[in-house]
């Protein structure tokens, strides 16, 4: 309570400061001197607006002022004909706050303009009376206003006296009930709820402490453990109630809090909310007493200003509390309770963000040190959700969080997501073929809930209010709340409407991306489900883990899923990009391995999402089907749709840097506020003009400038056919370092060209030779298949998984150019009935010549983990059994017989490599069934039997062709400073090939290998072009002599894993070029390691590349999807070029949201000089010049500068994403000097001119409250039309390509807008009094004024000038003079960026300071 009352005092100081200071004008004295010394005579007030005549008879007005009405009309005292004057209305001459008029008093004088010669400001009454009575020919002196005139009176009303201010009116009351009533609640509830926490608290410790003493009486060793499980420290001692929730993943911790409604809170809640209304109420009625001249208050403005100023202090604290701590209110009003007396959970968790830094200096870990003390002593260091606490059929409490639902283990005391143990192994799952029971399959959707994602997408006006529920519009709207009280609300409609609109889309964007998603994520459809023995039709939303039902063609998968039976081809490009359908096999009862959906097991899976291409029975009368392994957000598909759903927060470097930025513009606005209680005015309106300077300072637009780059490249980047789903991803793509390739489908050709066979000498009679022990030697290298032995064409022709689906081929495409290239038919005779997995015929080369098929009776499908495939084959011809074993050579070697292996091995396929060629093994088993008990034993083998003792027979080789674009491409990335890596699952000598035909590797480089050898247990390294010469050399030695001789270094995946094994990785990882043989993990981990050193991008086809998509900081996936979720970014167009696309882009949004940022800095700068001068000179804008610079020019410039294309080609370095680095705050400085010395150099040149001195603006003649009557001078006029030129021309200056950005003059909307207002202003500068110049009140004046000096006046309203002079029109010379001062001025600030900021003075001193940044080999 204490805290609360130091509180409202310090509220109370602040609001009371403005009320206790006063200021005069500093340093010269106004209209004192001319310039040769001699004093100023005392000036003639031009048309001065007399007030209304009032007289008791309207025979009392003069003759020419007299009112006559029609035949049978009446002059009434409201100045209009009636036929009848009723007691009731209300003279013309009343005033209010003033005494009632005694009698009839008529109106007969509206007011006229007349000169009033030696003005002087302290006589004003006196001599205004005098003109006055003189221009309209009365003869005696006219008394001012007065309840009971004896015959006549000016009209002016005096200031309204409603008696002396008490403090106890009605609206004192009010503010006192209404705070009270606030402090009241808001204390009594707090009081009331703790009171009710520490009974439930006292009663859960005693019931466990019961339970504690029973356990160790009674329990058993494992209940005593679980019973004395408690939670960390850390989180008793935050609260004793909550619980402590460990995650599936081990970076991420819940805190669990239970809560339960309470009929007090209820009721406070509810006040609560009509308080919040009641804050807007009251601010309303306070902003309609200042137009109603502070009735309310009794006419004190002081009074109702410093209340207001209070009042909104107090509603800025509430409203940002309220958006702060928005998910923790509601539990506020709730009692926190036990799990079993919940109704509400509460869900704490830490969500760390993605930050990148070029680097962390000492000011940047101060302010995010500062930041996380702010957020953690509030505690806003979490992410606070709150759920309803429901309760199953069978009473097992739960709540959805994050569409994942949560059950309640007693025996742990936790909530998790409940998970089933369905089997480890593939044998295990293959078992599960007879379903669920009714009771089983409800009693495990009570677990897991229904199969199904459900997505929230609020209503418009939900969503309007969730986009304003930010503290960014917080401070826009109280802000616009000070335009609206001080009689500023034309601009504070104007700023509302841009903000509104700029919401509004935003909204609209954001909705249609989340009903995209809602769309994507939801799914149900009708599906055969086994439930109790019976095949029963039921929605996919009723799956349940462990579920078996059919996999029907042409329907979308709803789980993830084993095949327990049936061939099935699977369309997976949605999901993962993969370009071709993927044929999936059933898990075998017989495997012992262990399941892992990711890896081996994925042939076997079918997965959420994936579309069914076809479904081909092989057992007559059943079903294809498969069994639910993971449903809902369990589902692959649902974690990446969770991921899109609540992503990790990135913030980037200028994300981090934008918060120094505001304290330093807030730290300016403190200035402004010194220097108006100083110079500007006395009273609260010191306090409200600097306020208006902060918030123009702190520009709203500034978040929006920051991501409108984002957004236009988004849109460049989609007419490219890149499509992204993570704006902010495209700003880090502008920083991108390091790119990351697969090699097949992204540097090369799709598919790989058939290149011919190479087997060992005589292979037709393998057998024999190795029972003879001949020695094993290559044969010829033949290229047409024809010329190929028919025992390894037999291999070519089935070692591989390819099916045909309407037809066409379906497979892995070096399998399908592989069979394609063998002439083989496979048949397309369904498989029910038959005992073979397929059948394939031999072309026929000669007429009548029997085509002998072949069967495949066994296939153990190609797993990355083994990289290897093998088939069981009956030749009908034979009737042998074949076993052709087929995979990377490599694989080959080890798993094959030694003795059958050629000894020049390594040698052949080495240069088959080095050559760029693709090359797989085949080795060769024959089996005889009578030995094993024929086809039905051989059916029951596992893969290791089918694959032991084999002999090698041949390698099939494959043309690697690069594509026509990718060295151009690759030699684009490297001009840009980018380090190029190839990660490929191919072999690490067509790696290097590939590497130096696309331009990789520098041109004459020496490269060396990395291989793991067994014997020595360590990396060996050797020169890939003479092997033997160069072998087993020290890499040390080579990379230290770099300049002499360029070297590259390639490993194999073998190595990779040694060298992350030894922790030396990363001394190589730089120099390491081609990463080979690398498996899926392999890639992720070869990514993460490079952004560790530097922002790093992925690109890939999507299939086996998807974790490492998905780990990048920019990954993009070529994929044929418009939208993959693989990836941040993905793109149909299948090449390196995309890759280049991409990064022109980003550097240019990058250089776009940097350059916007620095045109709203310097909107504010500008906007700052201007307020100290106008606080100087007391003077001010017209409010339409303001509404010009705040709507028109600011806003229309925002969004021009982003307008600039991306440069054509990528410049050697990437633009800055720092906000304050050097560069940065060059411009920036820079170009504020410039225009405070030009701005000072105008005002030098006015007080120089012999038509000025003696009429400067004479501020104590005026109501500094009343702003809009001080820009009727020559001060304001300078000033303005000097920072209109400022304003105008820094979106210009920043406009300049460099080397990110086009050239400055292809960027069109700016440059014709530039134009065109550089054009408005000039006119308005050069011209004589116009219609268009006197609306914003240039070089125009009252119209009788501008008749007296000789000027046609305009032919619209002009209101009159509020200045003895009665205009501001300026010399013709004098106008061209501040015309070309303003015209220097813009030339200066051109000339400035363009030669010394990115000019040959930026290069000189890029290279006398170099910036420490990463090097790299590109």
């Amino acid at each position: 309570m204490r805290e609360l009352l130091v509180v409202l005092w310090l509220l109370i100081l602040v609001a009371l400061f403005p009320t206790l200071t006063s200021s005069t004008p500093a340093f010269n004295e106004v209209n004192g001197y001319q310039r040769n010394g001699e004093p100023c005579p005392l000036p003639t007030f031009h048309a001065y607006q007399c007030s209304r005549l009032c007289v008791r008879d309207i025979s009392l007005c003069p003759a020419r002022y007299r009112p006559s009405c029609a035949e049978g009309l009446t002059f009434c005292v409201d100045g209009t004909c009636r036929s009848e004057c009723t007691p009731d209305i209300v003279s013309l001459c009343s005033c209010p706050g003033a005494p009632a008029l005694q009698g009839s008093v008529y109106p007969c004088h509206e007011g006229e303009t007349t000169d009033i010669p030696n003005f002087n400001s302290s006589e004003l009454e006196e001599q205004t009376q005098t003109a006055c009575a003189n221009a309209i020919g009365a003869s005696a002196a006219i008394p001012g206003w007065m309840p009971n005139p004896q015959s006549m009176m000016w009209g002016e009303c005096p200031t309204p006296d409603y008696g002396e201010l008490n403090f106890h009116e009605p609206v004192f009351i009010a503010l006192y009930a209404f705070y009270g009533s606030c402090i009241l609640s808001w204390v009594g509830w707090t009081l009331y709820k703790r009171f009710r926490e520490k009974i439930i608290t006292m009663k859960f410790n005693r019931v466990r402490n019961m339970q504690m003493r029973e356990y160790e009486n009674d329990g058993s060793e494992e209940e005593k453990k679980a019973a004395t499980a408690n939670p960390p420290k850390a989180v008793l001692e935050d609260d004793d109630t909550s619980s402590y929730l460990s995650t599936l993943e081990p970076d991420e911790k819940m805190v669990i809090k239970a809560y339960k409604r309470d009929w007090l809170g209820t009721f406070c809640f509810c006040l609560f909310v009509i308080q919040a209304f009641g804050m807007i109420a009251y601010m309303v009625m306070m902003t309609r007493d200042y137009y109603y001249e502070y009735i309310l208050f009794r006419g004190d403005q002081t009074v109702q200003a410093s209340c207001f100023i209070a009042m909104w202090y107090i509603f800025f604290l509430f409203w940002a509390s309220v958006v702060m701590f928005q998910h923790r209110i509601p539990n506020f009003f709730r009692i926190q309770c036990t799990y079993a007396e919940g109704q509400y959970v509460q869900v704490e968790k830490n969500e760390p963000a993605m930050i990148f830094l070029e680097d962390d200096d000492f000011i940047m870990k101060s302010v995010r040190n500062l930041e996380q003390w702010g957020k953690r002593m509030l505690g806003l260091d979490v992410v606070v959700t709150t759920s309803r606490l429901q309760k199953t059929r069978t009473g097992t409490k739960y709540f959805i969080y994050q569409c994942t639902r949560y059950v309640y283990h007693p025996e742990t005391q936790l909530f998790t997501p409940h998970e089933f143990d369905l089997g480890t192994t593939n044998a295990d799952l293959a078992q599960q073929t007879q379903g669920l029971s009714s009771e089983v399959a409800a009693k495990r959707e009570e677990l897991v809930g229904p199969n199904f994602i459900e997505v929230y997408v609020p209503n418009f006006g939900m969503a309007v209010l969730r986009e304003f529920s930010s503290f960014f519009y917080i401070y826009q709207f109280t802000v616009l709340w000070l335009f609206y009280y001080f009689a500023y609300w034309q601009v504070g409609i104007a700023d509302t409407a841009v903000i509104l609109l700029s919401a509004f889309v935003k909204v609209i964007v954001r909705l249609r991306s989340e009903h995209r998603i809602k769309k994507m994520a939801e799914f149900t459809d009708d599906c055969n489900i086994l439930r109790d023995g019976e095949w029963k039709v039921k929605s996919t939303a009723d799956i349940v883990p462990g579920d078996v039902f059919e996999v029907a063609e042409g329907k979308t998968t709803p789980v993830d899923a084993v095949i327990l039976n049936g061939n099935i081809v699977a369309d997976e490009s949605s999901l993962t990009g993969e370009p071709l359908p993927i044929r999936k096999f059933p898990l075998r009862t017989d495997d012992p391995t262990p399941y892992d959906r990711i890896g081996a097991g994925k042939t076997s899976t079918i997965f959420a999402g994936t579309t069914i291409s076809q479904s081909e029975r092989t057992e007559h009368e059943k079903p294809v089907c498969a069994m639910a392994t993971h449903t809902g957000t369990g589902t692959d598909k649902g974690e990446l749709v969770k991921k899109i759903l609540f992503p990790t927060r990135v913030s980037f470097v200028f994300n981090e840097q934008i918060k120094i930025v505001i304290l330093i513009l807030l730290a300016c606005g403190l200035v402004c506020l010194a220097l108006a209680i100083w110079l500007y005015a006395k009273g609260t309106s010191a306090w409200f003009y600097a306020m208006f300077a902060i918030a123009q300072l702190v520009s709203p637009l500034l978040p929006a400038a920051l991501v409108v780059g984002q957004s236009v490249a988004a849109g460049r980047l989609r007419h490219k056919q890149i499509y992204c789903v993570d704006l902010p991803r495209i700003l880090m793509a502008g920083k991108v370092q390091l790119f990351c390739f697969d090699k097949t489908g992204t540097l090369t050709r799709e598919g790989l060209e058939f290149y011919g066979a190479q087997p060992v000498a005589d292979v037709n009679n393998i057998v024999k030779q190795r029972a003879n022990e001949v020695k094993p030697r290559f044969g010829d290298h033949h290229e047409k298949i024809e010329d190929i032995p028919r025992l390894m064409q037999m291999a070519i022709a089935t070692c591989h998984a390819v099916t045909i689906l309407n037809d066409q081929f379906i497979g892995n495409p070096v399998d399908i150019e592989m069979f394609r290239s063998s002439r083989w038919k496979l048949e397309t005779t369904s498989h029910e009935d038959e005992d073979f997995v397929d059948t394939i015929s031999p072309p026929i080369t000669k007429p009548g010549e029997n085509a002998d098929p072949v069967h495949i009776v066994k296939r153990f499908e190609f797993v990355h983990a083994r990289m290897s495939m093998s088939v069981a084959v009956l030749d009908t011809r034979t009737n042998k059994v074949h076993v052709f074993v087929k995979g990377a050579y490599e694989k080959i070697k080890e798993l094959s017989n030694q003795d059958s292996v050629p000894t020049d091995y390594d040698e052949v396929t080495a240069g088959l490599a080095r050559s760029g060629c693709y090359v797989l093994a085949m080795a060769h088993r024959e089996i005889d069934l009578d030995e094993i008990g024929g086809l039905e034993a051989m059916r029951h083998w596992n893969r290791d039997q089918l694959e032991q003792n084999i002999d090698f027979m041949g390698l099939v080789v494959f043309k690697n062709q690069l594509k026509d674009d990718t060295a151009e491409n690759i030699a684009e990335l490297k001009r840009g400073a980018t380090r190029t890596i190839m990660i490929t699952g191919d072999t690490a000598l067509t790696g290097v090939y590939i590497a130096r035909q696309c331009g990789m590797v520098r041109e004459g480089a020496k490269v060396l290998l990395g291989d793991y050898s067994h014997e020595l247990d360590r990396v060996t390294w050797y020169d890939v072009d003479e092997p033997e010469t160069f072998k087993d050399v020290d890499v040390d030695d080579y990379l230290l002599d770099y300049e002499h001789t360029p070297v590259e270094l390639a490993v194999t995946g073998k190595a990779f894993h040694w060298l992350v094994e030894q922790d030396q990785i990363r001394k190589y990882l730089l120099d390491i070029r081609v990463f080979a043989r690398m498996t899926p993990n392999g890639k992720v981990q070869c990514v993460q390691l490079h952004m560790e050193r530097g922002i790093t991008a992925m690109t890939g086809d999507g299939g086996n590349d998807c974790g490492a998509l998905r780990a990048a900081h920019v990954g993009i996936a070529m994929s044929d999807a418009e939208a993959s979720i693989v990836s941040p970014f993905s793109t149909s167009v299948r090449s390196v070029k995309s890759c280049v696309e991409l990064i022109r882009q980003g550097r240019g949004a990058l250089a776009t949201s940097i350059t916007n940022y620095k045109y709203l800095i310097l909107y504010g700068q500008v906007m700052m000089m201007l307020k100290i001068f106008t606080f100087y000179f007391s003077i001010t804008m017209s409010q339409n010049v303001w509404i010009a610079i705040d709507v028109f020019i600011t806003v229309f410039l925002t969004w021009a500068v982003s307008q600039s294309k991306a440069a054509k080609r990528l410049a050697p370095q990437r633009p800055t994403a720092r906000l304050l680095g050097p560069q940065t705050l060059a411009s920036g400085m820079g170009l504020v000097a410039i225009n405070w010395l030009f701005l000072i150099g105008a005002f030098v040149m006015l007080y120089k001119q012999n038509w000025f001195r003696c009429n400067e603006f004479d501020a104590s003649a005026v109501n500094l409250a009343k702003w809009w009557l001080l820009a009727d001078n020559y001060e304001a006029a300078v000033l303005a039309l000097v920072c209109l030129y400022d304003f105008i021309n820094n979106a210009a200056v920043f406009n300049f390509g460099h080397k990110f950005r086009e050239s400055w003059w292809r960027n069109y909307p700016l440059i014709i807008l530039w134009l065109g207002y550089i054009v408005i202003v000039s006119y308005w500068t050069l011209a004589d009094p116009n219609n268009f110049g006197c609306l914003f009140r240039f070089n125009c004046g009252t119209k009788s004024v501008l008749e007296q000096i000789g000027y046609t006046p305009p032919s619209r309203s002009v209101e009159p000038y509020n200045t003895p002079l009665g205009h501001n029109v300026m010399p013709w010379d004098f106008r061209w003079k501040l015309w070309g001062l303003c015209v220097g001025n813009m030339v200066a600030t051109l000339a400035y960026e363009k030669l010394v900021v990115l000019g040959p003075v930026h290069t000189y001193l890029a290279r006398k300071f170099p910036v420490d940044r990463l090097q790299v080999k590109c």
